[in-house]
């Protein structure tokens, strides 16, 4: 299969490595249209040459994958439009919400879908990724009119194939506002602190996580999400647990001086706090201290 990459960051070089090790035709899309190849090694094996930005080659393509961070979604595909076929699916992996809606009326032709990973990567360099947390990938509808067709059903295998566990899941809102949760909690106080995720299980930072928790299920509950305060805050402290060495995206965002995603994690949960009514100083708070910090 031929398959599209657009943004090779940790995400998108895992995926386009562990593709062209399974055998399939993989094509990076990165920011700079004018680079014609990259070179990245998965873990400690040999280098992968990836064809990059042959953008009359989209059109060949049977899926396109999009990794880019949730604040360069539309700058990163807008300028692909003319060039893709508009039966081609395009697949969304990103944290945060709210980012497709962005996009203007032109993109509704296209077959659109959202996915969540557990799965974790992290670039030691340009050329290398390491695959540093084994995960799922759950792929869902991003509109009601996007069903699962046998076209989708053979990409998900082939992704399940390169790196498992890839399923199609019938309600994809579910499990983004789960991983908006952990997002919620975990980026913004590790990005703050300047911890690992782990260090967030540490007593002194307990009160606060219970706070945000607290926060989050209450704005849940109000958009028809239905975990109880028991599982979620058991779920967001067993990924604190199970990445404990781990350095959240948004810390990385910090520390290297770059935009975080905190418009699409944090203020996404404040503006759905706001349109129902309910109060999050928590979250108001850490929002502010990330934006302080990003300038």
């Amino acid at each position: 299969m031929k398959i599209g990459i657009v943004g090779i960051g940790a995400l998108g070089s895992l995926w386009a490595t562990k593709l062209k090790q399974a055998g399939h035709d993989v094509l990076a899309i990165t920011r700079d249209h004018s680079q014609r190849s990259i070179a990245i090694a998965l873990d400690e094996q040999a280098e992968f040459e990836i064809p990059a930005n042959d953008l009359t080659q989209l059109s060949t393509c049977q899926t396109i994958i999009i990794t880019v961070k949730s604040t360069q979604v539309k700058q990163a595909i807008e300028p692909l439009f003319d060039y893709l076929a508009s039966n081609i699916p395009l697949i969304f992996l990103h944290n945060g919400m709210g980012a497709l809606d962005q996009l203007s009326d032109q993109w509704n032709q296209h077959p659109l879908f959202l996915a969540t990973t557990t799965q974790a990567a992290f670039k030691p360099s340009s050329q290398q990724v390491k695959h540093t947390g084994i995960g799922q990938t759950l792929i869902g509808a991003y509109r009601e009119t996007e069903k699962l067709t046998a076209q989708l059903e053979s990409i998900i295998q082939v992704l399940d194939s390169a790196l498992p566990k890839v399923m199609w899941h019938n309600q994809i809102n579910d499990a983004l506002w789960k991983k908006l949760a952990i997002n919620c909690v975990i980026n913004p106080m590790t990005a703050i602190y300047q911890c690992k995720n782990g260090e967030l299980l540490q007593p002194q930072y307990q009160t606060e996580v219970d706070n945000l928790i607290n926060e989050c299920h209450q704005v849940m509950q109000a958009a028809g999400q239905s975990p109880s305060l028991s599982e979620l805050s058991t779920t967001i402290k067993q990924v604190m647990l199970a990445t404990g060495d781990n350095f959240s995206s948004m810390h990385q965002d910090i520390h290297h001086q770059r935009t975080t995603e905190i418009d699409f994690i944090t203020e996404f949960l404040i503006k759905q706090a706001q349109r129902y009514g309910i109060e999050v100083p928590n979250h108001q708070r850490l929002f502010q201290k990330v934006k302080q910090l990003e300038e």
